[in-house]
């Protein structure tokens, strides 16, 4: 019984010792793969890894190089709007300018058309105010003057010739125009004509005629004397120097004037 005990409890130790030989070879197999499978792990988890770092990387390039052209970028566009601002700003002083000068244009052709019609409205000539029924007294003068560019025939003697009527209608029309439109004057004159012509670079005799109030003691002196009415005469001619179309030429020195009763006039061929 005994022997039996003990080549069964032997058996048991083998046995298992056995089953801890095989475990133990299983461990070591296990040992044996864990390194591959590591590295594979390893393998992997650094692919993993690469790929990972390289998106990371194409990534950053791309923020670097959007970072390194944002300033650029940003620059041109600043200065687009620059443009814009100041294109914008030239164009609104253009058209501001413009409409500044055509209001300045408006407001001045309507204050000229206003103060035309006040003018006209307001504005009464003084010689329309002048009662002429109250110009009653007759005031003559004879003259003489000079005309330089005209030969002197024996046709001008005969006051019913062509070339004395001609010549003489001439005289008359310059002394009318002369006096009549005089601002001083052209009140007071109601006639003018030749009397005669004589030899002498044509010289003609001329008579003028106006008519003045009552009172006229300071007319007469100042306003119609002998002295104004040359002068008046006399710068006519000056101012007529320039004029080439002129028909009659006359001498300004020559010109002299005094006071008339008025006889022969109306006898005279003009």
């Amino acid at each position: 019984m005994t022997t039996e005990n003990t080549t069964n409890g032997i058996a048991l130790i083998e046995i298992k010792e056995t089953e801890e030989a095989t475990e133990n070879s299983q461990c070591h197999v296990m040992d044996v793969n864990t390194p591959n499978e590591q590295e594979n792990i390893n393998n992997g988890t650094e692919l993993i890894g690469t790929g990972d770092t390289e998106e990371a990387t194409e990534i950053s390039q791309l923020c670097q190089m959007i970072d390194e052209n944002s300033p650029n970028e940003q620059i041109k566009i600043n200065r687009g709007k620059q443009r814009c601002r100041s294109s914008s700003r030239y164009v609104f002083w253009k058209c501001k300018l413009w409409m500044l000068i055509l209001s300045v244009f408006i407001l001045l052709t309507i204050a000229t058309v206003i103060s035309l019609v006040l003018y006209s409205v307001v504005y009464v000539d003084e010689d329309e105010k002048i009662d002429k029924t109250l110009y009653v007294v007759p005031r003559y003068y004879n003259g003489t003057l000079r005309i330089v560019n005209q030969e002197f025939t024996r046709e001008l003697l005969l006051p019913k010739s062509q070339k004395s009527e001609f010549l003489s209608g001439q005289l008359k029309d310059m002394l009318s125009r002369l006096y009549s439109s005089s601002p001083a004057l052209g009140r007071y004159f109601v006639n003018a004509g030749l009397n005669s012509f004589s030899n002498g670079s044509v010289t003609a005799y001329y008579w003028l005629k106006f008519e003045i109030p009552s009172e006229h003691s300071k007319l007469i002196k100042y306003t119609l004397s002998e002295e104004v009415l040359v002068n008046v005469f006399r710068q006519h001619l000056y101012d007529q120097e320039l004029d080439e179309n002129r028909n009659l030429h006359i001498d300004p020195s020559s010109l002299s004037l005094q006071v008339a009763d008025g006889k022969g006039v109306a006898s005279s061929n003009q």
